[in-house]
């Protein structure tokens, strides 16, 4: 599963794309890529998340 992730560092926003994966019993959130601080349009998030739904990041 690939969402993004706001995080809020010293009062400015930072946006990452992250993604879910299971190893075993547990569930590691590994960050794909820095987004940035201006907030992506639903477009790049389409976008986004098309390019990396299908990647398999090694934990």
């Amino acid at each position: 599963m690939v969402f993004i992730r706001t995080k809020n560092i010293k009062g400015k926003i930072y946006y990452y794309l992250v993604k879910s994966v299971r190893d075993g019993n547990r569930v590691h959130q590994i960050n794909l890529a820095y987004l940035g601080t201006k907030k992506p349009t639903k477009g790049e998030v389409r976008k986004l998340k098309k390019r990396h739904e299908n990647s398999s990041p090694s934990l």
